[in-house]
């Protein structure tokens, strides 16, 4: 009963995964500064530290978008050749993104801010599985979350960095200053995350899909994932099934699901195992709450850490 129950389940989110659409973001640059355009919103914070007053930003993917699957409409792709530079994560973690920038003329300049880091591979993040469910192999390649990691996004801010200052007109100084702050402020966020998770009854986290690899590496921790590195790569009942095992092997008291994506297998495992959910928020986008509220990624990152204290109930 219960795999019929999973399989009817799964089939249901795929169809509600397939039936969401993304409406378009309009794109507009002001005139007298840098034009810049990124595809996800943590680069979209570094170019404002990095960059002030002296760009006009926009960022591709609408709030509260699944960045994933987002499809640039004709008329971004339209306006993107007016751009200076665009700051976007290749490795096909955004198809349609990589092959709009793909399209853009050479006088846009294009920085894949993945070369600017070190990448783990998916299959180290499988707590216990081996990078195989019963059978069923879960994926190899490198994880592009890359972002979900404050050392990583250092390495970045610097490569926007010394990107920018490429520009005759931009000014250097301030741009390092920019630089400077804001990496103090993500060396903080890295210390706190050391500390927070230095000691914990438990070091599995069992995630809504596999976007927690980074943190996992940084901070000694295991991963267990229900959906791929794209939250569509729906898992079979099979790996549905091994997955529950597993974390009732790691004793295992919280699943962490994610804002932007249906909860409902993340809850339905939490409710096989009698363990709590908890939210983790992988910060590809921020909805319209979150703006209104004035989050941003450091005060994100800082609530991940305490649903991980929680969860992993750290001391």
């Amino acid at each position: 009963m219960k795999s019929v129950r999973i399989v009817l389940l799964v089939a249901g989110l795929v169809a509600l995964s397939t039936a969401c659409g993304s409406s378009g973001a309009s794109t507009s640059f002001e005139p007298g500064k840098l034009k810049v355009a990124v595809s996800l919103y943590p680069i979209e914070e570094i170019v404002r530290a990095v960059g002030g007053s002296q760009v006009s930003l926009v960022e591709l993917i609408p709030p509260g978008e699944p960045a994933h699957d987002y499809e640039p409409t004709p008329r971004q792709v339209t306006e993107l050749q007016s751009a200076d530079v665009v700051f976007y994560f290749g490795g096909g973690f955004q198809p349609s993104v990589e092959k709009a920038v793909a399209s853009l003329p050479d006088s846009v300049r294009k920085v894949d801010l993945l070369k600017s880091v070190e990448l783990i591979a998916v299959s180290k993040q499988l707590a216990g599985t081996e990078g195989e469910v019963d059978g069923e192999v879960l994926g190899d390649g490198s994880d592009p979350h890359v972002w979900l990691s404050p050392t990583n996004m250092q390495l970045m801010v610097e490569q926007v960095r010394a990107t920018l200052v490429t520009f005759p007109s931009f000014d250097a100084p301030d741009a390092a200053d920019g630089a400077a702050s804001f990496t103090s402020m993500l060396a903080k966020l890295d210390a706190d995350f050391r500390s927070g998770l230095a000691s914990c009854a438990s070091r599995v986290i069992v995630t809504a899909h596999r976007a927690f690899g980074y943190v996992a590496h940084d901070y000694n921790l295991e991963q267990i994932a229900i959906a791929g590195v794209s939250p569509t790569d729906e898992p079979s009942a099979k790996t549905l099934e091994a997955i529950s095992r597993s974390a009732q092997d790691h004793k295992v008291t919280t699943i962490y699901f994610e804002t932007n994506l249906p909860a409902e297998l993340s809850k339905m495992i939490a409710d096989e195992i009698g363990a709590a959910t908890e939210v983790l928020d992988t910060i590809e986008t921020l909805s319209s709450d979150q703006i209104a509220s004035g989050a941003d990624y450091v005060s994100l990152m800082q609530s991940n850490l305490a649903a991980l204290e929680k969860g992993l109930a750290c001391s």
